[in-house]
């Protein structure tokens, strides 16, 4: 004998879906919907079950139109399962119908409200109400549940010394970042070899002369960022910690992205903390013409995600695009997305933002970044 559910498929919410595998006893699927499902999220709901959940065995799909439901319910449910029906859908239509049918037939009935934490089962013309343990999908889970691969992330650590020297460092940068850049620009021009340099205090490049950032210097240190190893009037000598803190030094925008990633483990609000998510398209790796981004920061909280895309620099339409399109293939519509912009708005982008359902940080409201997302969670969930 074996166990067949049969869901209704909800495509408005992919994770839904693979809740109750999680939780039944059962190794065999049947998802039913009255709209056609697309290849791409049979298969990636098909994989995803199969290989997070050893015991499903198989995973269906059916499309219905309520007039011949019956006749084609009849021949699909055969005698040598044990089947049971989950009544709990987004399609109220097909939920009467299947109801309806189940009852009819005889077959056991079930309603399992996810959101809620309850099952309810309807026996012997009672209905039972009993609490569900239902799983919370990790991240990497979401991603892979959508044909995507987490290909790597950081999630640093850092001593409460780094930490305050780091928010300076971050403060200086966003309240200066012309200066910023000069800083930057320094570290990037100097040769490096095995995260070591010994360099003149004056750097020159197309014409722009770039001065050694004397003044940061101890927040570098602080932060652990770099070793200063012998220093003259016009040379000096050091080392960067690792790989990350080059980039650091290195690269204008990194800043911004540890910066946010640190309030948020501050916080001790979130779940889980990213930066520097690198995701496979199609959970491919590697393959010819592979396709992979960077999602710069990534939050959870329970079970909703957050996607946020740090810019030192004007907002672009570009950035708008990417973050949207990657937001929604990698985590659905109901993931939360935040440009964290630090440069230039101009305000039709803004309008663009609101179509597309991303909020836009602007520079004077970065270090409250937190406790707006925790209101913005807070009512998502309410």
């Amino acid at each position: 004998m074996t166990g067949l559910l049969v869901e209704i498929y909800d495509r408005h919410s992919l994770e839904k879906n693979v809740y109750p595998a999680f939780v039944g006893d059962y190794d065999e699927i049947l998802f039913l919907a009255r709209k056609k499902i697309s290849e791409e999220e049979k298969l990636s709901l098909k994989h995803f079950l199969t290989k997070q959940v050893p015991r499903i065995k198989q995973v269906l799909f059916r499309q219905l139109s309520l007039e011949n439901m019956t006749e084609n319910l009849d021949i699909i449910l055969t005698n040598d399962k044990q089947i049971t029906f989950d009544v709990f859908g987004s399609d109220s239509l097909l939920a009467l119908s299947l109801y309806q049918y189940a009852l009819e037939r005889k077959i056991p009935l079930l309603a399992m409200d996810v959101d809620h934490g309850l099952q309810y089962d309807w026996k012997l013309g009672k209905l039972e109400k009993k609490d569900l343990m239902v799983p919370i999908l990790s991240i990497q889970q979401l991603i892979a549940l959508r044909g995507g691969k987490l290909l790597k992330s950081k999630q640093p650590f850092h001593t409460p010394k780094q930490i305050a020297a780091i928010k300076k460092l971050a403060n200086s940068a966003l309240s200066k970042p012309e200066e910023w850049l000069k800083v930057t620009q320094f570290f990037a021009l100097a040769k490096t070899s095995n995260l070591h340099s010994e360099t003149g205090k004056e750097l020159e490049n197309n014409g722009k002369r770039y001065s050694y950032p004397k003044s940061i210097i101890s927040l570098l240190t602080d932060a652990d960022l770099l070793h200063i190893e012998e220093e003259t009037s016009n040379r000096v000598s050091y080392t960067f910690s690792s790989p990350e803190a080059q980039l650091l030094c290195r690269s204008k925008g990194h800043i911004l992205e540890l910066y946010l990633y640190l309030l948020a483990l501050e916080s001790e609000y979130f779940d889980e903390c990213m930066i520097g998510a690198e995701i496979d398209w199609n959970g491919i790796f590697p393959e010819a013409d592979n396709v992979q981004n960077e999602i710069d920061v990534v939050l959870r909280k329970g079970r909703s995600i957050v996607f946020i895309s740090c810019k030192m620099t004007d907002l672009s339409v570009e950035a708008i695009n990417e973050l949207e399109l990657y937001a929604n293939h990698f985590a659905g519509e109901s993931c939360l997305k935040l440009i964290v912009c630090s440069g230039k708005i101009n305000p039709a982008y803004i309008n663009r933002c609101h179509e597309y359902g991303v909020l836009v940080i602007k520079n004077d409201q970065i270090s409250n970044i937190i406790p707006m997302l925790e209101k913005k969670l807070k009512r998502k969930r309410g």
